[in-house]
């Protein structure tokens, strides 16, 4: 019945291939300053992992902002051995890895670009998932910890506390198989956790960036998990989230170590919010239209009495409908136009929209929405969640790197060598597929703030890295 459809698949037709400037750099003669780079470690979750395209694979974590970092301390003094805990099986030609959020050993695929046909036989260049391998389970299964502690310990899927937890990497337990993979001790009972991994490599200096996830399950879920609660899909309680951070980071730097800590993107500023525009529904036939508005008769009068807006159509773009399950809205079937700062996420099914009549003739369901009492829970914490790690950096005298405000400036794009970085989805040319996690350049364009956040913190003389020699978008 519809014609057309606003459709995402499309986006890459107006992509267009920079060709940048010579890369050139001021030369900066290394300087270690007031700080110590001898031993750096890392703490955080998947975007310290490495993270991208929807799974954690050897390139990502070989080209994560930590291994860039550490790659430029050592030329002010920084060890020369920085050790991840790679994936070395099958799993990295494919980048399958666990789902974090259903806490089981659960294969996900990763997205690439690749040719999709749609429900109405079109093709056109997407992302896509690609094929899992034969025994995408078996690096998971087996514990790698040999006596050597990693320095990267990002941790896909933790939370603020998780990292203090000593039943996240439990054998038997499935918390999080990631931190299970790489935990000195997975015995019931045992003492291992993040943080006490972490100091075996007695660090003089570290990075934390961690409480993302203690926010983006709740958003990502559409607001399906509850505020205050401590499941994947909950928002953290303020007590325990600055519990946390503290406790974390006078455990770090208990022996003299210096560091930064970083807080929490805004994560509706981020692709997998912004690409779905609420206004959606592209209508170019007056028929069509005529046909929506007439179906919605019997709705109208219901909302006409209840008080409420009506639902109605007309040429060009339109707010889609969706589910609102309150019970302002049970009087007319729990539905109505998404608002103007409401989201639909990245991941509803684009052939629902286009055959199924979703947002236009059938409400899209809640966990594809983000509504306005969920955007608002979500900025309310992310906002409450900085403060604490603001003063937590100010009370121990650390760097703080306010990636809130960095990635605001996506918005207006950064200019980087001849190539304008924004977080527009595929064309943007700073964040993977999956639509949260940036790619390698994007990972570098983080490593560069912070970068700049430690010289001008301890007075050192850090060099900054070509962010247009990394990997970018990869097209077929």
């Amino acid at each position: 019945m519809i014609k057309s459809i606003r459709n995402i698949g499309l986006l890459l037709a107006g992509v267009i291939l920079f060709n940048s400037c010579k890369t050139s750099f001021d030369d900066v003669k290394p300087a270690t300053g007031t700080a110590d780079f001898t031993s750096y470690v890392a703490l955080g979750n998947s975007l310290t992992a490495g993270y991208s395209d929807g799974a954690l694979c050897y390139e990502g974590q070989k080209n994560a902002y930590p291994s860039i970092l550490a790659q430029q301390f050592r030329t002010v003094g920084g060890a020369s051995v920085f050790e991840t805990p790679f994936l070395t099986g099958s799993n990295v030609d494919n980048g399958v890895s666990p789902a974090p959020s259903l806490g089981l050993f659960a294969t996900t695929p990763k997205y690439i670009l690749k040719y999709v046909t749609d429900c109405k036989g079109a093709s056109s260049l997407a992302p896509g998932l690609i094929a899992p391998p034969t025994d995408p389970n078996s690096e998971f299964y087996t514990p790698i910890f040999n006596g050597t502690y990693y320095q990267n310990m990002g941790v896909p899927g933790a939370k603020s506390f998780d990292l203090l937890r000593h039943d996240l990497g439990v054998l038997g337990n499935t918390v999080n198989p990631f931190y299970l993979r790489f935990a000195s001790d997975i015995n019931p009972g045992g003492t291992s956790t993040v943080v006490s991994d972490a100091l075996y490599s007695n660090p003089t200096f570290f990075t934390l960036w961690i409480g993302s996830n203690d926010v983006l399950g709740y958003a990502t879920s559409g607001g399906s998990g509850i505020v205050g609660g401590v499941n994947p899909n909950d928002i953290t309680t303020e007590a325990l989230f600055d519990s946390s951070i503290v406790n974390i980071v006078r455990a770090m730097t208990a022996n003299g170590a210096k560091g930064v800590i970083g807080n929490i993107p805004d994560v509706t500023n981020i692709p997998y919010f912004t690409t779905v525009p609420a206004k959606g529904l592209e209508l170019t036939d007056a028929n069509d239209v005529a046909a929506l508005n007439t179906a919605y008769t019997v709705y109208n009068t219901a909302a006409q009495a209840a008080g409420l807006p009506a639902i109605s159509f007309q040429l060009g773009a339109n707010p889609f409908v969706v589910q609102d399950l309150s019970a302002q809205y049970a009087p007319v079937g729990g539905m109505r136009q998404v608002k103007n700062g409401e989201y639909i996420i990245l991941t509803i099914p684009q052939d629902s929209i286009k055959c199924a009549g979703w947002g236009s003739q059938k409400a899209i369901p809640v966990n594809y929405v983000l509504d306005a009492n969920e955007v608002s829970n979500v900025k309310n914490y992310t906002t409450k969640y900085n403060n604490y790690i603001k003063k937590t950096a100010t009370d121990f005298d650390l760097a703080f790197a306010d990636f809130n405000s960095f990635f605001k400036t996506f918005q207006t794009g950064i200019l980087f060598n001849g190539v304008t970085y924004t977080p527009e989805f595929v064309k943007g040319g700073a964040f993977g597929l999956d639509g949260v996690h940036p790619n390698q350049r994007g990972y570098a364009l983080i490593a560069n703030y912070y970068i700049d956040v430690i010289n001008s913190k301890y007075s050192s003389s850090i060099a900054k890295v070509d962010v247009n020699a990394y990997k970018g978008l990869q097209f077929p």
